[in-house]
């Protein structure tokens, strides 16, 4: 990315999981997430990075042997004091970016998934924070991205997973979500390994917001859960914070088994992949339901991506299907499997195409993405 692009790209969001789960020892967790530390820090001297915290990272959880403060003095180079302030509080932070009014808020989701229900209604008062800021940035006319491991709602290829947000976590960040759309300009997440996205709808179900899960950097292989490496690149108005593009690049290991930094490519473009106009909740709304189809070209195009085109040992029946239509657009647990049990018949049959235009618009964990600047007159 360094190479292709150089010193165009603004900044890195680093979604977490720096460290395998395999690795026990506090020693060896706290010097992977140093030796990841390091390389951004090589590569890119001239630019920020905005970590969170990845639920298999060490300080991910309170009571774990490393606090959010030793972590925190990894990353002081890229955070401020008072940023610093809240990571350690509870390995969440802000940081305005002064010449284009964007501001980057990056949330430990790490707290929402705990079903403890001994535990504090809103752990080390994150939630209380969110809404803080969000009110200070609707103020300041900002446009706000949030960034976390995790995003609520389902595992499409896992719908049995237990939860990512807890229900009373969950209701709550989605209430603000809608609350405060029209500045929330983009939210970041990754934690499934997979290539995917999400949409918020309002209480009318008319499309409000979009979360996008960009796939692992280090490949996985397993049952139902498997992906080649990814590496994303998006483009924003640097004006407005709002997001144009993307660009998602990997490397094919049935073709290339040492992952040569050669052999990373193109997978697609986001607007070109899918006919889009634009990247809004409404255009990827429309696009998820086409999903619906029982014969959908985007459903064909999403579910190969959605592995980073590491193809599945077996296609994707109706059930499949279902799975990831309920996934991206029903976000609250509950519903989402109300979702697959009431879709079965819907998507049996085909449905007409929605009006207008066809717009449509670890293991070693590391998803990045990578915001490249794209001036407008």
């Amino acid at each position: 990315m360094k190479d292709k692009h150089g010193e165009n790209i603004e900044f890195i969001l680093w979604s977490g999981d720096s460290v395998s789960l395999d690795v026990r020892d506090a020693a060896a967790r706290v010097i992977a997430i140093q030796n990841v530390t390091n390389l951004l820090s090589h590569f890119f001297s001239s630019q920020f990075v905005f970590p969170v915290l990845g639920h298999d990272d060490p300080g991910a959880l309170l009571g774990q042997q490393i606090g959010y403060t030793e972590l925190g003095y990894l990353w002081r180079q890229w955070l401020p004091t008072d940023a610093i302030q809240t990571f350690n509080k509870g390995g969440y932070y802000t940081i305005e970016q002064k010449g284009n009014k964007l501001r980057i808020i990056a949330l430990n989701s790490n707290a929402f998934s705990t079903t403890d229900e001994s535990q504090n209604v809103d752990p080390n008062e994150q939630l209380a924070w969110l809404d803080r800021i969000l009110v200070k940035s609707s103020k300041n006319k900002e446009t706000v991205y949030l960034v976390s491991h995790m995003c609520p709602g389902a595992n499409e290829r896992d719908p049995d997973e237990a939860p990512q947000f807890h229900d009373k976590y969950s209701a709550k960040y989605l209430q603000m979500i809608r609350k405060y759309a029209n500045i929330i300009v983009g939210q970041f997440c990754g934690h499934l390994h997979s290539d995917t996205f999400r949409i918020v709808y309002d209480h009318n179900k008319r499309p409000l917001s979009w979360m996008m899960m960009a796939p692992s950097l280090t490949p996985s292989k397993s049952p139902g859960v498997s992906n080649n490496p990814g590496l994303r690149l998006y483009k924003f108005n640097t004006n407005t914070g709002h997001i144009l593009d993307y660009t998602q690049y990997y490397i094919d290991l049935e073709t290339s088994a040492n992952g040569d930094p050669d052999d990373w490519r193109v997978e697609y473009n986001l607007t070109h992949y899918y006919g889009l106009h634009e990247i809004t909740a409404r255009s990827l709304h429309q696009v998820a339901e086409t999903f619906q189809l029982s014969d959908s070209p985007e459903f064909d195009r999403y579910f190969e991506a959605n592995s980073v085109r590491l193809r599945p040992s077996k296609d994707c029946n109706l059930e499949c299907r279902r799975m990831h239509f309920c996934a991206v657009t029903e976000l609250d647990y509950s519903r989402f499997h109300s979702c697959v049990e009431t879709a079965a018949e819907a998507l049996s049959v085909s449905a007409s195409p929605p009006h207008g235009h066809a717009l449509f618009t670890a293991v070693l964990l590391v998803a990045i993405a990578l915001a490249h600047r794209r001036q407008h007159n």
